[in-house]
């Protein structure tokens, strides 16, 4: 186990279990939090934590595991959507695709701000596929996605498959809430 994983969970409280690779799928439906560790960050700087939102509030553990990480490991955090450059400057729908890829991320920059972490926040919408962004345009030591939903029978999903195969960085799969009933209330976002 990496050192910074081990350091992480320690200071966060969180426990940690080594599962075999096959197992990933399983657990992330199972409703657990699954870290594909590579190499530890270099010590000379502060960590980079990215955390790549679809959409929000689905992405709400993976944003608020993102931000766990970057906060207890001394870290920085990248909030990260992209539209992919399919959508031409004449296509219909770009300027929907644009106006949520900024509104998800403002989103997402007023929740990591009411929490009251102490921990530098960017926000970046990119102009690429999500696989691209997940893989070689990927800058960061650990990047944190929406997993597979909780109880759910599917497997990772293929942006999640990608960033497992391609990152450059170690992976962490936040699951997704189950799929919601109309008549149970919405779970909170993020709490401070």
């Amino acid at each position: 186990m990496p050192t910074w994983v081990r350091r992480w969970c320690d200071r966060s409280r969180r426990s940690v279990a080594a599962r075999p690779a096959d197992a990933v799928a399983a657990a992330a439906t199972a409703g657990d939090s699954v870290l594909i560790p590579r190499a530890d960050p270099p010590a000379a700087r502060r960590p980079r934590v990215a955390v790549a939102l679809r959409d929000l509030p689905d992405d709400a553990s993976a944003l608020v595991d993102a931000l766990n990480a970057a906060t207890h490991l001394g870290g920085k955090l990248t909030v990260l959507h992209g539209v992919p450059l399919s959508f031409g400057e004449r296509t219909v729908g770009l300027a929907e695709a644009l106006r949520h890829g900024r509104d998800l991320l403002e989103q997402a920059r007023t929740l990591t701000a009411s929490t009251g972490a102490d921990t530098a926040v960017e926000v970046k919408l990119i102009r690429a596929w999500p696989h691209e962004i997940v893989g070689e345009l990927l800058d960061a030591d650990l990047l944190v996605l929406g997993g597979p939903r909780t109880g759910s029978v599917g497997r990772v999903g293929l942006i999640a498959a990608s960033a497992i195969e391609h990152a450059p960085c170690a992976v962490l799969l936040a699951p997704r809430p189950a799929m919601s009933r109309p008549d149970r209330p919405p779970e909170p976002i993020l709490s401070p």
